[in-house]
């Protein structure tokens, strides 16, 4: 049982004996003789069949043991690797959509360069997602913020708590704040108080996602009603947006670089201004984020170094 320990596992998680069969390479009738044996070798279904494949309490318990048994196996391997002269290896790595293209061009050229042999590969999900990723060993660490964490079994390391500001650009302050233009601009840089913007329209970020969240919490707190007329989820497209004068909205520590570039491309309708939020008392803390029994090879520890570095507030907040 224990030397095919992953077909159990790769067919708790397609529930279909067929596509099991084509991820793992062998055939569907050597998958199925595989389940007889083991049903028949501990008494038990593992698997209900009608009317549709899902796991049993037994599954369950089994999927869940096997789970253990393979991140004791990655550990070991882990281990061993060290202890080679040559490192050789695969990290799997994973990263919200909108962080991608901040850190990954530079982390793949910079760790490439110190680990040639080891392959750096890079999973683009939401929180939830690499979160159950990282409990199924999928996944080794990914960077998220913690909002969204609800399980006790993953371990972080907070990089750089992150702070919220609005984005709005100079041709809408000057249409909506006509009589304040352009002295508004050095009072809302001392700090943006959101009741004076709810005449503005917003593109907001889908409400499960960290940075909605915790506008939300300060929203509500303060009564304050937004005029959104988008919702979308790359922060990237946002500041485009927000460039061409469609809306304002909202940005986390590690997009202030990106909105000077765009400052600086001089290819946007209008420039853009980022100012820091009155009153605003949440923080959005960046974290990487792996399994609480994951052991590491050394060249992840690099890894998690660079990506500290690239994450560090000085590294964005000293281009703001």
């Amino acid at each position: 049982m224990l030397n095919n320990y992953k077909y159990f596992l790769v067919l708790a998680e397609e529930l279909n004996i067929s596509n099991a069969a084509k991820r793992l390479y062998i055939s569907h009738q050597s998958l199925s003789k595989y389940l007889k044996g083991l049903e028949e070798k501990h008494g038990v279904a593992f698997f209900e069949r009608k009317p549709k494949i899902t796991l049993t309490s037994a599954g369950k318990i089994m999927q869940n043991t096997l789970r253990q048994i393979e991140l004791l196996d990655q550990n070991m391997e882990n281990q061993l690797i060290d202890l080679k002269e040559d490192k050789s290896g695969t990290i799997h790595f994973g990263i919200t959509e909108g962080r991608y293209p901040i850190i990954v061009p530079k982390l793949l050229k910079e760790f490439y360069d110190l680990h040639p042999k080891v392959e750096l590969i890079i999973h683009r999900r939401t929180s939830p997602q690499m979160q159950e990723m990282v409990l199924n060993n999928s996944l080794d660490l990914f960077l998220s913020g913690v909002d969204n964490i609800v399980t006790p079994l993953v371990k972080y390391e907070t990089i750089l708590h992150e702070q919220m500001y609005i984005v709005i650009s100079d041709n809408l302050l000057k249409q909506y704040f006509p009589d304040q233009y352009p002295g508004c601009i050095n009072t809302f840089a001392d700090g943006a108080d959101l009741r004076l913007f709810q005449h503005v329209p917003f593109v907001l970020n889908k409400k499960n996602f960290n940075s909605r969240i915790l506008l939300d919490k300060h929203l509500s707190e303060r009564g304050i009603s937004l005029n959104c007329i988008n919702e979308l989820t790359q922060p990237d497209i946002h500041h485009l947006l927000c460039a061409e004068d469609y809306a304002a909205s909202f940005c986390l520590t590690m997009y202030l670089r990106g909105i000077d570039g765009l400052n600086e491309s001089g290819n946007t309708n209008s420039h853009l201004h980022v100012f820091p939020i009155s009153d605003f008392a949440y923080f959005n803390p960046l974290a990487l984020i792996y399994h609480r029994n994951k052991i590491f090879p050394s060249y992840t520890e690099d890894l998690k170094k660079i990506v500290k570095r690239y994450c560090s507030p000085a590294s964005y907040l000293q281009q703001s």
